[in-house]
């Protein structure tokens, strides 16, 4: 079982019909097999100039609006499908549409989610227009591209041989910045309200991160999905605490935010694998010839890239 699917709770369901019996309670999760307490708190350590910034752009978002006024500014709502149609489309058009397959289920935690082989929808599929096409700019063209590059290289699956460090917080921050990308609101608040809500997990209950959330996410169903992401792992959640791999999100925003503009908007090297920032230089040694495989939205139109990343950078004061 992989970590993550360890992470969900046997009694999931039930816990949540006690929740919201009396959102004062805080659920009492039970899980398969032990957590590896060491993974569990990997990623603890918030850092207060990013929640100032993620409290300010959130504040900034919100002021005078409702999650649901935010959502609208995304477009039409989209089918399943063609959501369903919009990601096989985007797989062929960077012929990876035999190397991926769609799987939809309504027990995953994320709304999309995807790994070496397959891309993970959530039932029921809830997307706007704007929306899917950053999705599809997350998962396919940034998670999904860098892994077929990464394959290719001296270094796959050698990394601790050639020291090459945690490439998290890049991986995300990159897939994060490019969501926003068909964005007309180029706004990052979900991944700054994601931040500031795994913060407060770190220090409050179960019930207490969902109050501070329900500030912003007046859908009941989303507030308990994105309260549930930042306590999962623990059994008592009215303890602090809780998998907070969220933080990664906004935090590599702003990190790859920074390489970026001293690297000319140019993700060529980004895409030579999984790794990250401060490991490029090495990737690009080991393999100087390699032409990696580039999303299409930097490869039809770099000035374009560029002129969308700027935008983003300035409008959230990266």
């Amino acid at each position: 079982m992989s970590f993550l699917s360890s992470l969900v709770p046997i009694n999931l369901n039930e816990e949540k019909e006690k929740f919201f019996a009396d959102t004062n309670y805080n659920p009492q999760f039970i899980y398969k097999e032990k957590i590896d307490q060491n993974k569990l708190n990997k990623f603890k350590i918030p850092k207060k100039n990013y929640l100032d910034l993620a409290e300010h752009i959130v504040k900034k978002a919100y002021f005078g609006k409702t999650d649901s006024d935010l959502n609208s500014l995304k477009g039409p709502k989209v089918t399943q499908k063609n959501v369903e149609s919009a990601i096989n489309t985007f797989l062929k058009m960077h012929k990876l549409d035999k190397d991926l397959k769609l799987i939809l289920s309504a027990s995953f935690a994320a709304r999309t989610s995807i790994n070496t082989k397959n891309i993970k929808l959530r039932l029921p599929t809830e997307f706007r227009k704007e929306d899917l096409v950053g999705m599809l700019y997350h998962e396919i063209g940034t998670h999904a591209i860098r892994y077929v590059n990464y394959v290719q290289q001296p270094w796959f699956k050698k990394k601790k041989k050639y020291g090459f460090g945690d490439y998290l917080l890049t991986e995300e921050g990159l897939a994060s910045i490019h969501a926003l990308i068909p964005k007309s609101y180029k706004s990052a608040y979900t991944p700054a309200l994601v931040y500031m809500a795994a913060t407060k997990a770190q220090n409050a209950s179960f019930s207490q991160t969902y109050e501070m959330l329900n500030k912003y996410l007046q859908d009941p169903e989303k507030c308990w999905r994105t309260t549930y992401r930042q306590k999962r792992g623990l059994e008592d959640t009215s303890k602090p605490g809780g998998y907070a791999k969220d933080l990664v999100y906004f935090q590599g925003i702003n990190e790859v935010y920074s390489w970026l503009k001293k690297n000319d908007f140019d993700i060529s090297k980004l895409y030579f694998g999984k790794m990250a920032l401060e490991d490029v230089d090495k990737a690009i040694n080991l393999n100087p010839n390699f032409k990696p495989l580039l999303p299409s939205f930097f490869s039809l139109s770099k000035e374009n890239y560029k002129k969308e990343i700027l935008k983003i950078g300035e409008f959230n004061e990266l």
